[in-house]
């Protein structure tokens, strides 16, 4: 029978650890831009967006039509 030592923390645990650290911050990188172009620009938000519409005078079911710049 052979006897296997418990927890041998080893060189090529620390590159697993390390590797794993490292495409998280490359994988965190990636997106940051992604989801940070998704905001609205500075202009559009000095512009007048975003605007809040009133939806209390709505019926189920009824469709309107609500015009901001001369464009539905």
């Amino acid at each position: 029978m052979t006897i296997v030592p418990a927890a041998d923390p080893s060189r090529r645990d620390f590159l697993y650890l390390a590797t794993g650290g490292v495409a998280a911050v490359g994988v965190g990188a990636a997106v940051w831009p992604l989801v940070d172009q998704m905001n609205p620009d500075r202009s559009t938000i000095a512009a007048g967006v975003p605007i809040e519409i009133s939806l209390a005078a709505i019926a189920p079911g009824q469709i309107i039509s609500i015009f901001w710049r001369g464009k539905p």
